[in-house]
């Protein structure tokens, strides 16, 4: 076997094409090579692809903004940081957004399962933000991630992990009401 150094693009792609047709082949080794791989599109690959990812909806079990009937310690006390909570299939985000200089800063960690993967921040199609660039950003290997710079505006975060691409409802960044 040749170092991957010494694969052509075509060569590479096969080895990618073979090792995900493996009916035992890790969702998430699988995506790592699916990422790992900048090639030409070939016809047929995004829909092969498509089949193997797991769409799913993530709810929002705390938002430190909503108004709570109860006392809730530490989580109750007012603060201009939002902390947002979602929860799905074995899997909880914790979402932080705080006020930065100009814009907003959205840091989180993915509680779960230990998986590589990537979250990507887009506007609102209804409503455009200040800066309505699309944002993304690796997980780290606790499953943490930072996203800067980012307006005022509603939007989607999407995150891909594994073979799962988990949808989050949409998320308002900006001042706190008062």
């Amino acid at each position: 076997m040749k170092s991957l150094d010494h694969y052509t693009d075509g060569e590479f792609e096969a080895l990618v094409r073979r090792a995900a047709a493996l009916p035992d082949a890790p969702h998430g080794w699988v995506r790592k090579a699916e990422n790992a791989f900048v090639g030409r599109p070939t016809p047929g690959w995004s829909e092969s692809v498509q089949a193997f990812i797991n769409k799913v909806a993530a709810v929002l079990t705390f938002d430190s903004w909503a108004p709570s009937p109860l006392i809730a310690g530490v989580r109750g006390v007012p603060s201009a940081t939002r902390h947002l909570l979602f929860s799905m299939q074995g899997r909880d985000i914790d979402l932080r957004i705080t006020a930065t200089a100009q814009h907003f800063a959205l840091a989180g960690q993915i509680l779960g399962p230990d998986e590589s993967g990537v979250v990507e921040l887009s506007p609102e199609a209804t409503e455009p933000p200040d800066g309505d660039a699309v944002h993304t950003a690796p997980l780290d290997e606790l499953g943490e991630f930072r996203l800067e710079g980012i307006g005022r505006g509603t939007y989607r975060m999407t995150l891909r992990l594994g073979g799962d691409e988990i949808a989050l409802p949409p998320i308002a960044v900006g001042e706190r009401p008062r």
